[in-house]
């Protein structure tokens, strides 16, 4: 299971660093992992919110920087990505408020308001759309606040899933042919209206609308349509389907756990969209028995995650800005941890262990990009 993880995501990075952490370590040396294999908790909280305490990271230098606060996304491959943030500024002597567990559609407006000053969690792929939305006076968020750093070049890959069976024996590479062909559509249309069901994503989500966005600019109102709701369990509801021999049609990202439970080239394929969003028309690097065409347009062009801040907060906290710039972390190393959460280790003191051993795995460039932070005072 691991090492098709590995597989698939250094296939969907082509070209960036993804298969190394900051300290060139595919699993960060001395983090110690259990078994990804093992049964699944029956009740996975893993997207409930979370509440922390400050007792997993103590500040190195004897400096009270005052206070800060911070959001999470509300899907559960955000969360470590957070926590190393709020327990670095910690480090730096920052009183860090981890903030509530929001959807992007929540969170952009109240970043510009100044209720939050930053997040981890971006996917300006699918983010940037909520720039143009407005605050309470009128100011469009954009104006307001801005992408910081490169947390995780390419890191989002995300698209479409079919099981190889239902493929092979329709013929299915894309999308466009469930939406072109009646009889391959009635595979996937169980409530008999003669729409194909994906399995996508939260209301409030960008992938919510950028999944609607691309069937209304493909005329596919009356062919596909969006199943909306919490996307862990819209997703578990695929895997019981592809257990019992049935067809899936399922919208899925990395890093997350999802790719371990319905493996790429294994278990499904990854569709390709002949007529993506042209903003969302980039290739994804994948060998051919997890795309079935070349070029792997998906639908979605391969996204950066990265921190949005407010602008103000940048200028007035250099020290912080400063460190949002420098932190790199590795796709597969969220994915590992992905799996643990996965696996019942959802807690929100899991995720703060999970986050501590990261950051002294990597402690040495973790102390290079705190040194360098200091210096920005």
């Amino acid at each position: 299971m691991l090492l098709a993880v590995i597989s698939l995501l250094l296939a969907s990075c082509a070209g960036t660093t993804v298969g190394a952490g900051p300290n060139g370590a595919l699993v960060a040396d001395g983090a110690p992992f259990d078994d990804p294999l093992a049964e699944p908790a029956a009740d996975d909280d893993a997207d409930a919110p979370l509440s922390f305490d400050d007792t997993a990271s103590e500040s190195v230098e004897d400096v009270d920087r005052g206070p800060i606060s911070m959001a999470r996304a509300n899907w559960s491959s955000g969360a470590m990505q957070a926590e190393i943030y709020a327990q670095l500024l910690t480090e730096l002597g920052y009183e860090v408020d981890r903030g509530g567990e929001l959807a992007p559609e929540e969170f952009y407006p109240a970043l510009a308001e100044g209720t939050y000053d930053f997040w981890a969690n971006s996917w300006p792929i699918v983010h940037t759309k909520f720039f143009d939305d407005t605050t309470a006076d009128g100011t469009r968020v954009g104006d307001l606040v801005q992408y910081v750093g490169a947390q995780m070049p390419a890191g989002g890959l995300q698209g479409f899933l079919v099981d190889i069976p239902t493929a092979d024996r329709l013929g299915i590479t894309t999308l466009d042919d469930i939406a072109g062909n009646p009889d391959i559509r009635a595979e996937f249309d169980t409530d008999g209206d003669g729409r194909a069901e994906i399995a996508g994503c939260d209301v409030g989500w960008g992938c919510e609308k950028a999944i609607d966005q691309l069937i209304t600019l493909n005329a596919w109102e009356d062919v596909l349509v969006q199943n909306k709701g919490i996307h862990s369990e819209l997703f578990a509801e695929q895997v019981a389907r592809a257990g019992a021999g049935q067809p899936v049609l399922a919208y899925v990202w990395t890093p997350g756990p999802f790719i371990t439970q319905l493996r790429p080239g294994q278990d499904v394929i990854w569709l390709g969209v002949l007529n993506p969003e042209p903003s969302q028309s980039e290739p994804a690097d994948l060998p051919g028995e997890h795309c079935r065409i070349d070029p792997c347009t998906m639908g979605f062009s391969p996204s950066d995650i990265v921190v949005t801040a407010r602008n103000d907060f940048l200028t007035d906290e250099p020290v912080a800005a400063r460190l949002l710039e420098l932190v790199r972390i590795s796709v597969l190393d969220v994915s590992f941890q992905n799996v643990k959460m996965l696996a019942g280790e959802n807690t929100p003191e899991d995720i703060a262990r999970h986050a501590a051993e990261w950051i002294e795995a990597n402690r040495s460039d973790v102390d290079r990009w705190l040194d360098q932070a200091r210096a920005a005072q």
